[in-house]
């Protein structure tokens, strides 16, 4: 490895410490900035995604119940298949109750992810993480527990979304923030199946 792996074969004094932070989804990042100069920085290349299954959810999302009038007919027993309690109306989707995609810090399943992407709901975040530095007076510093990447305040930690019909005439899946109803639409749910 370029670092170096040991003391004796290290490019430059401690560098070759930054050598364990490098595995999985990561890289190197030259810059004379600062750790929060480049926070700053980095904090510009944020966006919102699709989550994939085994993540964890960074919201607890519901689906209000009611028409769903932005789903063809012919995604009935698709959203059937995924488990979620619908039936057709005149040729409309409509979902009989409110449906509890997921809770907030649950282990993503590939159905659960399926839906989120369906009604177009991005929980997930791309973000870069500063994991450690290295100076050459002071060796390595690990900034994992100091990153305010690591912080999530972008979203409503509980969201109820709502199929609306806008001023284009189209219809658009709408997160409202939504507070926290408990266990009884679970337990409603449970009884009726």
């Amino acid at each position: 490895m370029a670092l170096g792996k040991t003391h004796e074969d290290s490019y430059r004094p401690k560098l070759h410490l930054l050598s364990k932070y490098l595995k999985g989804q990561c890289a190197l990042l030259f810059s004379r900035s600062s750790p929060s100069e480049l926070r700053e920085q980095l904090d510009a290349f944020r966006s919102s995604e699709y989550s994939r299954p085994g993540v964890h959810a960074e919201q607890t999302v519901w689906i209000a119940s009611g028409p769903l009038p932005k789903f063809p007919h012919s995604m009935e027993p698709v959203l059937r298949q995924l488990g979620m309690p619908v039936k057709l109306v005149k040729g409309v989707v409509h979902l009989e109750r409110e449906y509890l995609v997921c809770r907030r810090g649950d282990v993503l399943s590939p159905e659960q992810c399926r839906i989120l992407k369906l009604f177009q709901i991005e929980i997930s975040e791309f973000r870069v993480g500063l994991l450690a530095v290295w100076t050459d007076g002071e060796g390595v510093e690990e900034l994992t527990e100091k990153d305010s990447c690591m912080m999530r305040t972008s979203l409503h930690p509980e969201v109820l979304v709502v199929c609306k019909q806008l001023d284009d005439g189209l219809y658009y899946f709408i997160p409202q923030p939504y507070e926290n109803k408990g266990e009884s639409l679970v337990n409603e749910a449970m009884e009726e199946d």
